[in-house]
């Protein structure tokens, strides 16, 4: 894979400890610590069973969901992140 241009900022929507929220939050530390810079990347998870009003002011429907922020704007990527290679083509990593 190619290099990357940050900063990165993700906002992960999960619910819970469920078991995709889980593996989101896992894929999530993954991608950021294999294939970007992890000082170039801001995570802030929010758990939508504490603050649901969050979800609601970015159109969140569905966990687990990511909102990126990067190079080339804004993306939503739903899932548990397991499709690595997806992900890092959205993130321009392709």
């Amino acid at each position: 894979m190619s290099g990357t241009i940050g900063p990165y900022k993700f906002t992960l929507f999960v619910a819970g400890k469920s078991p995709n929220s889980q593996l989101a939050q896992d894929n999530l530390n993954h991608i950021c610590s294999e294939y970007l810079r992890v000082w170039n990347c801001k995570v802030t998870i929010v758990d939508v069973q504490k603050d649901f009003q969050k979800a609601l002011d970015y159109d969140i429907l569905v966990t687990p969901t990511l909102i990126v922020e990067g190079p080339r704007g804004r993306s939503t990527i739903i899932g548990n992140l397991s499709q690595i290679d997806s992900v890092l083509v959205t993130l321009g990593c392709d």
